[in-house]
């Protein structure tokens, strides 16, 4: 019995010291984001189309007369590192939403939602159609001033004088910006 009695004391001490009295579904903390910079806030630059692939005459058009560089403002919220991005161009009036990841001084987004379309009068005189059907948005933080890259895809359209849209061909534009944060 003393020799029981002994052993289970001995089994206490040793779980005691061992740690098997911990609950082993306690909660542990979340683990901050170590490896991501603050980005949130309002940025405002320029893009400069870098590269245009296809899109029929306006594509065309677009690589012979590169347009002047947009004015934009880019917003950010940042949840550890996750990144919601809203570029607005005040030269074109399209505003798209990103939604991406932040890593230590950069951010990788992808448009989950573009608000309008755009109309482009090509040189030979035909009215086109744009309508965005995918972009990528990705940045490099320096301080109050972050570069990056913007490439978004278009279907462009003819409009029939009926009003029907006919899908004549695809175009990417690419461009690089730079922006400062306010």
């Amino acid at each position: 019995m003393k020799r029981a009695l002994v052993a289970s004391g001995l089994l206490v001490i040793t779980c005691w010291v061992a740690g098997c009295g911990e609950n082993p579904t306690s909660p542990t903390p979340p683990t901050p984001a170590i490896f991501s910079v603050p980005i949130a806030g309002t940025w405002v630059g320029s893009i400069t189309s870098t590269t245009v692939t296809r899109g029929e005459c306006v594509g065309q058009d677009l690589r012979t007369f590169p347009p002047p560089p947009t004015a934009d403002t880019i917003t950010l919220t940042q949840n550890a590192a996750d990144v919601t991005a809203f570029i607005r161009s005040a030269t074109t009036g399209l505003s798209c939403r990103y939604d991406g990841s932040a890593s230590f001084n950069s951010l990788s987004a992808t448009a989950v939602d573009c608000d309008k379309d755009l109309g482009f009068q090509c040189s030979t005189g035909g009215s086109r159609l744009l309508r965005p059907v995918g972009s990528t948005f990705t940045a490099t933080q320096n301080g109050v001033t972050a570069q990056g890259t913007v490439t978004t895809t278009y279907n462009v359209f003819i409009v029939r004088p009926d009003g029907q849209l006919v899908l004549v061909d695809g175009m990417t534009i690419q461009g690089d910006f730079t922006a400062v944060r306010r």
